[in-house]
């Protein structure tokens, strides 16, 4: 597999944030989006054999591992990858888009982790509802907003997907362009149950950080 970076650090997203995690950052990303902080995963990356990777998870006491991208679910290799991770006992998160359809052959012991893309992102265009619905119980919704128009416009899709309720649904402002006591007012306005985070990384450490 092409890997950009494996890092230990504190997971900053999602109903996982806060725990300490090794992660696999794949490299390569068909989307574009406007804020995205790992642009340098679009290209950079090394070769790494699937056994190496999971050998390096297994030096980490930490139960969590958590595949990100760039994009893992165009990644070749992320089901062997995802089912050896398992295998050794890892709690697996897989971080990915709404544009591409879970794979097929992935174990669904993993936990995925899918992002809704607003229009802030000028990637909505790439949002599938039938892909949403893929969802099971265990998995989670994440959406980056940039102002009330997002916001609104999530949850809007969200309705017309129709998925359960049992899908949590995560909400975080964009670092330095969104006010989180903003998205936390419009969260409460909704009447809905919600979770409002910060990317907690970036407030952990160096916002312009690698591997973090």
């Amino acid at each position: 597999m092409r890997i950009n970076e494996t890092f230990f650090s504190i997971q900053g997203e999602s109903t996982w944030a806060g725990w300490p995690c090794f992660f696999i950052r794949t490299t390569g990303c068909p989307l574009r989006c406007r804020w995205c902080d790992t642009a340098y995963a679009f290209y950079e990356g090394e070769e790494r054999t699937i056994a190496s990777l999971v050998g390096e998870a297994a030096g980490y006491s930490s139960p969590l591992v958590e595949i990100t991208g760039g994009e893992p679910f165009v990644a070749p290799g992320l089901s062997e990858l995802a089912s050896e991770l398992l295998n050794l006992g890892k709690t697996v998160l897989i971080e990915t888009s709404g544009a591409f359809p879970v794979p097929a052959s992935l174990d669904r012991r993993c936990r995925i982790i899918m992002d809704v893309k607003p229009p802030g992102s000028e990637m909505a265009h790439t949002m599938r509802e039938e892909t949403f619905r893929d969802l099971r119980p265990g998995d989670e919704i994440k959406a980056v907003v940039t102002g009330r128009e997002d916001f609104d416009w999530t949850l809007a899709f969200l309705d017309r997907a129709g998925l359960p309720g049992d899908i949590p649904v995560t909400f975080s402002p964009v670092f330095g362009e969104c006010r989180p006591e903003d998205l936390a007012q419009w969260v409460l306005a909704s009447g809905r149950n919600l979770r409002v985070q910060v990317q907690l990384h970036k407030i952990l450490f160096d916002p312009e950080r690698r591997g973090v």
